[in-house]
């Protein structure tokens, strides 16, 4: 089930969890056409800023059962990370309000419509539409654990009708 051009993909959601420093008031997965959104409202307790994360992807089978390690990425320089386009997580953290710039703090966020452009992770990875996803991602501020929230997730290939141009 690799990559096909041929096939437009998107993003599933399965699971949305946060864990110490940060709550979620509440979150819905929503879907609007052939793509799903979460919409919800997290919160960051801690008097801590955030300047690095660490984000580890472990690869699961086609059910999202058996779980290996894939990889993890250490971010630092948040602040510049958050302003570059066309990256992983570009769309995922365009969708707060209010929009997440330096200093992250202790604020309520607005998530609306969070996504995850496909492009740029088939362009890291074509094989990614083989495997169910579980992305950790943990928050520090200096080398102190604020936070975490995991995302599992899929890419659903499927083909789109194409209307035709043509009139006989």
């Amino acid at each position: 089930m690799s990559f096909n051009p041929m096939l437009t993909y998107t993003i599933r959601f399965k699971k949305f969890e946060v864990k110490p420093n940060i709550t979620v008031d509440y979150y819905s997965i929503e879907r609007y056409k052939d793509v799903q959104y979460i919409n919800g409202k997290i919160t960051i307790n801690s008097k801590e800023l955030i300047n690095k994360v660490t984000a580890t992807f472990y690869r699961c089978d086609q059910e999202g059962i058996n779980c290996e390690y894939f990889q993890s990425w250490t971010l630092t320089g948040i602040c510049n990370k958050l302003k570059q386009k066309n990256q992983v997580w570009s769309r995922w953290y365009d969708s707060y309000d209010p929009p997440m710039h330096c200093p992250i703090d202790k604020v309520h966020y607005k998530m609306i419509n969070g996504t995850i452009d496909i492009g740029p992770v088939l362009l890291w990875y074509p094989q990614a539409t083989d495997y169910q996803w579980r992305v950790v991602q943990d928050m520090y501020a200096d080398d102190i654990f604020v936070g975490s929230y995991t995302i599992e997730l899929l890419i659903f290939g499927y083909r789109k009708k194409i209307k035709s141009i043509l009139k006989l």
